[in-house]
């Protein structure tokens, strides 16, 4: 996992650095080879909160500086950034030997940072014949915008960087783009409505998962853009499974939650209230591609509604992996258990 580093990890980080240096070395790199980054540069980094580390076991096996201002991005030459926003500065990445994945791990991690501050981008420089970083930069999404020259000593870095990609999400419902845009901070969420989108998808799938690639590959197929959709509802065990993928239409119409939720209420008077969340993403792609992820939350139903949070039959919905109800959970609680996080992370790792 990837944490901001502490005083103690100070030690491991000098290690790591120490390890990068003599990589860089045995392979012709004169980058850091001056003995840099220095140990109060490291120090400095711990204090301000700038450094994350990648810990698996107890053990740092990775480090990378976040930082939110880098004056020497201010002027670029032989070409010119992406973006004109605010942007998160990746320096000082370091990983074990022998280790793959950490460095895009990083790089991942600092979009996400990016998303959460309302950034719009992450840069990062390189030595020029630093071939590994620029491999694993091109192949993360980086693009290579020219050159930038050193505070410190005057020397020359190309520069790289990744705007926070546009992902459609074919919803028009505010409660699932408010999730959504919280647990994929790394994209810039749009509506199909704000991409220019304004059709509705017949739902005539027999599956939440069916639904959902139905619900993306219309958006898609029109804006000929990568397209997200779910497709979640309440599964009742008295009920053998409904409201499922009715849910949102569990009295006829569509989005009458209040008429859902009272209807639900009286379909279950007497009756084991057992219930789950479940929820299944699809994202389409123009060249027709899906991927997909789902997931599940357990609870049962209450008596009646508690608390104002959320959307939906969240009011009536008790986690039983929170003790508490959706309606009074923070989003923070119910995004770290609830089915629509599930399947999105389950998404986001196959992406």
């Amino acid at each position: 996992m990837i944490r901001i580093a502490t005083k103690q990890d100070i030690e491991n980080l000098l290690a790591l650095y120490e390890q990068a240096r003599a990589f860089m070395g045995h392979n012709g790199l004169a980058q850091w080879q001056g003995g840099y980054p220095q140990k109060e540069i490291v120090e400095n980094d711990v204090s301000a909160g700038h450094t994350r580390v990648f810990e698996e076991n107890g053990e740092i096996l990775g480090c990378a500086a976040f930082i939110d201002r880098e004056p020497d991005y201010d002027v670029i030459y032989d070409g010119k950034w992406k973006t004109h926003g605010r942007f998160i500065a990746v320096h000082r990445v370091a990983v074990g030997a022998r280790r793959k994945g950490i460095a895009s791990a990083f790089f991942k991690e600092a979009l996400r940072e990016a998303g959460r501050k309302g950034f719009a981008s992450v840069r990062i420089d390189t030595h020029k014949d630093n071939a590994p970083m620029r491999a694993a930069l091109e192949k993360n999404g980086f693009t290579y915008c020219g050159n930038i020259r050193l505070s410190r000593d005057g020397e020359w870095r190309v520069a790289y960087e990744k705007e926070r990609p546009v992902l459609v999400a074919a919803t028009g419902n505010r409660g699932k783009l408010r999730e959504i845009e919280e647990l994929l901070p790394e994209y810039v969420i749009v509506s199909q409505k704000q991409a220019g989108f304004f059709g509705e998808a017949e739902e005539n799938g027999n599956t939440f998962l069916e639904n959902a690639i139905i619900k993306a590959r219309a958006a898609s197929e029109a804006l000929q853009l990568p397209a997200l959709a779910d497709d979640s509802g309440i599964c009742c065990v008295a009920l053998h499974g409904e409201p499922g993928i009715h849910s949102a239409r569990y009295v006829g119409r569509h989005g009458d939650d209040a008429a859902n939720n009272a209807l639900l209420l009286k379909n279950l008077e007497g009756k084991d209230r057992s219930a789950y969340f479940y929820c299944a993403v699809a994202l389409v792609f123009p060249d027709s591609r899906i991927l997909s992820g789902e997931g599940k939350t357990d609870g049962y139903i209450l008596e009646r509604a508690e608390g104002e949070n959320g959307f939906g039959y969240d009011p009536l919905f008790f986690s039983t992996e929170l003790n508490k109800p959706f309606g009074i959970a923070s989003a923070e609680e119910k995004n770290s258990v609830s089915h629509r996080y599930r399947a999105l992370k389950e998404l986001s790792e196959k992406l």
